[in-house]
């Protein structure tokens, strides 16, 4: 969800490096309940924290990020634990990504200089202090230190699943001995994956239009509190009302005290997000204006067998436009296609986009262009274009029903009209003989 960039890293070159818990044959220690009293009696010195950070600028910034800070005023520890580290240099980053196998660790900074780094990067900061006994505190330093083991730092990351918020998270409820579980797993969200990353990419136009295509219908399902917790600032909300037990009967709130550090002056998160912003609107009218002109300019002087040469520019022109949209929507359609076949993102199966933007395209990019130009291929042109607006429209149709419980009305309403709009023109133009040079 969010990295420390390259920059912050060598700045930070002599800060420790821990790493994440994730190793499917390492076993966790036992942090839940300490039995030593001396280590217990030691540890209620310790401060906990938990910081999170409002988005940043580039798509991966979008969407906040968190960390668990540990302080020791007598040995001088303030460390702050992230799990949200990873490197583009990694071998073959996009393929990992892309397939499910990216894997991610997590890393301690010093305090200090990681405020300092989001604050130059116009970060809104956070920092609850956390109301834990000493045993607990104890517990969770004990566990971010076996975390930087060796062999127990990586872990495979899952935006929705298992992030760097959801991390944070875990080692909380671990501490708390299933205290955030039992409040939230049973307690529905208002809302969904889907809506979610959509409202933390607005202003992202391409982004969110790439996220509102990828995501099948499982992103769409209303989620848990728990489940909600993928995202870092719903994680800070939540601990607010969260009540534990004081160790002599009684009940306290989890956040002892709350303080922003650092105010950002970017504009603020998103509510919600929009129904159908402008992105697609100009996808949805841009091609589709364009090509209703030029057809109606090319039919109109074809049946009247006249302007011959505006004809041929016109047909041109369509064939141009023709050409770049079945070629881009078809690229798109192969990949949520192989995303469906080789992915382990399990929210990318069951796409109905990949009948919207169907991989026909490819083959449509080659021969409708020609058809249209010079009428060779007419009949294949008609078939191909036919069954890519045959496609459209049946996920138009099927986004219209929800009968799959997939959010794809927008998408549909921006892409579906030009394909359907292709067929029939395409049909049209390749039954009237170009005019001839």
């Amino acid at each position: 969800m969010n990295r420390l960039t390259l920059r912050f890293t060598r700045a930070l070159a002599g800060a420790l490096m821990l790493a994440s818990a994730g190793a499917a044959h390492a076993q966790a220690p036992n942090t839940a309940q300490p039995t030593v009293q001396r280590d217990t009696l030691n540890a209620r010195r310790l401060r906990v924290s938990l910081l999170t950070f409002g988005p940043g600028t580039p798509v991966f910034e979008r969407f906040g990020h968190n960390a668990l800070r540990i302080a020791d005023p007598i040995t001088a520890l303030d460390v702050s634990w992230n799990w949200g580290m990873f490197s583009f240099d990694e071998p073959n980053f996009l393929g990992r990504f892309l397939s499910g196998d990216t894997r991610y660790w997590v890393a301690g900074y010093e305090t200090v200089p990681l405020l300092a780094y989001y604050q130059e990067n116009d970060r809104q900061t956070v920092e609850q202090e956390l109301n834990l006994s000493g045993a607990q505190k104890l517990a969770l330093l004990k566990f971010v230190r076996w975390n930087e083991l060796e062999e127990n730092k990586y872990y495979r990351y899952d935006y929705f699943l298992d992030n760097c918020s959801t991390r944070v998270r875990d080692a909380l409820d671990q501490v708390l001995g299933g205290a955030l579980k039992r409040a939230w797993t049973d307690s529905l969200s208002e809302h969904s994956f889907r809506s979610e990353a959509l409202r933390l990419t607005e202003g992202v136009p391409a982004s969110r239009l790439g996220i509102d295509i990828a995501l099948g219908p499982r992103a769409d399902k209303r989620m848990t509190a728990w489940e909600e917790m993928y995202v870092p600032m719903r994680l800070r909300d939540r601990l607010r009302g969260i009540m534990v037990s004081d160790g002599v009967g009684g009940m306290v709130k989890l956040v002892a005290s709350e303080k922003v550090i650092f105010p950002a002056a970017r504009a603020v998160e998103a509510p919600a997000p929009q129904a159908f912003p402008g992105m697609y609107v100009a996808v949805a009218l841009g091609v589709l204006v364009a090509l209703a002109l030029l057809g109606g300019v090319a039919f109109m002087s074809a049946l009247r067998g006249r302007w011959p040469a505006t004809q041929r520019v016109s047909r041109r022109a369509i064939a141009v436009l023709s050409a770049l949209w079945y070629a881009v929507t078809g690229l798109v359609g192969t990949a949520v296609l192989f995303m469906e076949l080789f992915s382990a993102h399990v929210f990318w199966f069951g796409n109905w986009n990949v009948l919207l933007l169907t991989p026909l395209g490819l083959v449509a990019a080659w021969i409708v262009p020609r058809a249209l130009t010079s009428g060779r291929g007419a009949a294949a042109a008609r078939w191909v274009a036919g069954l890519c607006g045959a496609c459209a429209l049946i996920a138009l149709a099927v986004s219209m029903s929800g009968v799959t419980g997939q959010s794809t009305g927008a998408v549909s309403l921006a892409f579906a009209p030009t394909t359907i709009y292709l067929a029939l023109l395409v049909s049209a133009l390749t039954l009237i003989r170009p005019a001839q040079a």
